[in-house]
């Protein structure tokens, strides 16, 4: 990554949202986290809070860790050290599916769309607690679980007209755009209302015209009160989304703090340099 990677662009800014004064009590506790992969410590010893209501950016070099923290911090991963706190419970050795019940939702690097279902149906299949899907919503049949589908299908249809997505409804996925597929990643996890979302790179290979379109949804979530941790490699995305941004190089977090704030540490420079 070059130099001018971690100067500030024209006209940029901090991101606002909630102010930096007066910290609240994080909505997740992270302590001395650490995962081993057959000897090699791919995060070691990591320590960040993650405040509500806020977008948290995570940035580093190309395997500096944010991926496996992610990982670790969803439940995909189990911790080989240390421990995760989630609205102050010890979630350390929860699995995924519990993480999720309890409001942390992950999407991932690469779109995992259902090629061959419609675009509504993606987001359906994600509805969380349908009564249909239970041996008593089959032996009671439509007029039992009816009202649970109508509900979701509502929920679904105000997430795509939010993104824009309406007039995609009836497509099949696997027809759509990369970009949009990425929408569909996200919608499918506000499907499961999270209170914390965990975002792998959202914009990894998504066309340059689709990102700030991306950021703008990101950032109306934020100020509709969701909790974001962001691992993204566009930097002037980040700068325009988190406060606060951490810094990982080696397994490590190396910085922490506003982005006109890190560019001033010549370590978090040298490790995108290095990385």
């Amino acid at each position: 990554m070059s130099p001018s990677a971690l100067e500030p662009t024209a006209g940029s800014a901090p991101a606002t949202g909630t102010g930096l004064g007066v910290a609240p009590q994080p909505m997740m506790t992270v302590r001395n986290v650490e995962r081993h992969f057959e000897g090699m410590r791919a995060v070691d010893g990591v320590s960040i809070d993650i405040l509500p209501g806020r977008i948290t950016g995570l940035i580093g070099p190309n395997g500096a860790g944010k991926s496996t923290l992610l990982a670790v911090l969803a439940g995909t991963l189990p911790a080989s050290g240390g421990t995760v706190t989630f609205d102050g419970t010890d979630i350390t050795e929860w699995p995924a599916w519990r993480r999720a019940r309890h409001g942390m939702i992950r999407t991932f690097q690469l779109p995992s769309e259902f090629a061959e279902l419609t675009v509504l149906e993606n987001l359906l299949v994600a509805a969380p607690n349908h009564r249909g899907e239970s041996l008593r919503g089959a032996l009671l049949g439509r007029r039992y679980w009816i009202a649970d589908e109508r509900r979701e299908v509502a929920r679904a249809r105000e997430l795509l007209a939010r993104f824009s997505l309406s007039a995609k409804e009836s497509e099949y996925a696997g027809s759509l755009s990369g970009g949009q597929k990425r929408l569909i990643e996200i919608m499918r996890a506000l499907m499961l209302q999270p209170r914390l979302l965990l975002l792998d790179e959202p914009m990894s290979g998504v066309h340059p015209s689709i990102i700030g379109e991306i950021a703008r949804y990101l950032e109306g979530l934020r100020d509709g009160g969701l909790t974001i941790l962001i691992v993204e490699h566009e930097l002037h995305m980040i700068e325009r989304l988190c406060n606060p941004v951490i810094v990982m190089a080696q397994g490590k977090v190396i910085g922490q703090g506003s982005m006109i704030e890190l560019r001033r540490q010549r370590e978090i420079v040298d490790a995108y340099l290095v990385g």
